[in-house]
């Protein structure tokens, strides 16, 4: 998505709302303001309209207040609960057993399932499954049996782990860089949006949305509008379940010339803050042998976990013209 479209339309909305009064001398005040109330009721939809197409207009019985959860693996890290970041649960495909996804068309053993599942309730945090292997793009028939899979497999962790918050990384909705950046009404744009109705019948199972948005360029207008885009398209399937986007203060072994290097504070520190502005929450994800206290991602990170500590505000699922 475009944000210098949401821009737009929120100048549209308030030009709606401040249309002078069509003066109708014969009928008097009383059909005056009848006429101001139409031009703002037809603003007014149509601004709805906008969000609804976007995803961000959908709204939850509740507000969801931002959290921030823990998915790092590094052998001496701290306790960061008293940063106030959560644990949680990430459940890679090995959890399951060694080789069970060399071919393609497997699912786990009901038994590897179950005891994955069973250990995870006993810690009690969220869960993030990470199965990669099962393709999310291409025939209606190839994406439909990896619904089906990624269903079974959450039905199967459910029933093992009851009361669990459970969602999958990555997708929905589908990673894509480009496209997720392109003009919304481009032919790229929507055939992203085609490809991840596809897997609908999963957003609708899942308890919450885990969209990996990691660092691919230096650009970070350019990374921004990619990350709106991800989480405009969970909101848009999501019927309202919450959305935390999966960081990694790294980027991406994709990009050959900065693989491995630590993102600038003042990029990460945006990344931070796109997510509290746009999302429910976040999740930072990496890997590394040695913890360090003194790197600049991590010293941006305890500075922003106060400012959230002190307001924990809950995520606006609508947007309110003033």
């Amino acid at each position: 998505m475009d944000h210098a479209l949401v821009e737009r339309s929120k100048g549209q909305l308030a030009m709606s709302l401040t249309v002078p009064a069509v003066h109708f001398t014969c009928k008097g005040m009383k059909n005056m303001k009848r006429v101001t109330m139409g031009f703002f009721a037809v603003g007014l939809a149509t601004w709805v309209t906008f969000l609804g197409s976007t995803g961000l207009a959908q709204s939850p019985p509740t507000p969801i207040p931002f959290q921030v959860f823990d998915g790092m693996a590094y052998p001496n890290k701290p306790d960061l609960s008293v940063h106030g970041i959560s644990p949680i649960t990430m459940v890679y495909t090995g959890a399951f057993g060694l080789d069970w996804h060399k071919q393609a068309g497997r699912l786990p053993d009901l038994e590897a399932v179950q005891a994955v599942a069973r250990t995870a309730h006993q810690k009690g945090h969220t869960v993030v499954l990470d199965i990669e292997h099962w393709p999310v793009k291409g025939s209606p028939a190839l994406v439909g049996d990896s619904v089906t899979k990624y269903i079974t497999l959450l039905n199967w962790f459910r029933a093992a782990a009851p009361g669990l918050s459970v969602g999958y990384y990555g997708a929905p909705p589908i990673r894509d860089y480009w496209r997720a950046i392109d003009v919304r009404s481009s032919p790229e744009h929507r055939a992203w949006m085609a490809e991840n109705d596809q897997l609908r019948p999963l957003s609708s199972v899942v308890d919450a949305f885990y969209p990996s948005i990691y660092t691919f360029y230096t650009d970070q207008a350019q990374w921004k509008n990619y990350a709106i885009a991800q989480i405009a398209e969970a909101r848009r399937n999501g019927g309202g379940k919450p959305v935390y986007i999966v960081l990694w203060p790294q980027y991406h072994d994709s990009n050959l010339l900065l693989r491995g290097s630590y993102l600038p504070a003042d990029y990460w520190s945006l990344q931070l803050q796109t997510a509290r502005e746009y999302a429910d929450g976040v999740v930072i994800w990496d890997v590394a042998t040695n913890w360090n206290e003194n790197a600049a991602w991590w010293t941006v990170t305890k500075e922003f976990m106060k400012t959230v500590n002190q307001a924990r505000p809950a995520v606006p699922r609508t947007l309110t013209i003033q």
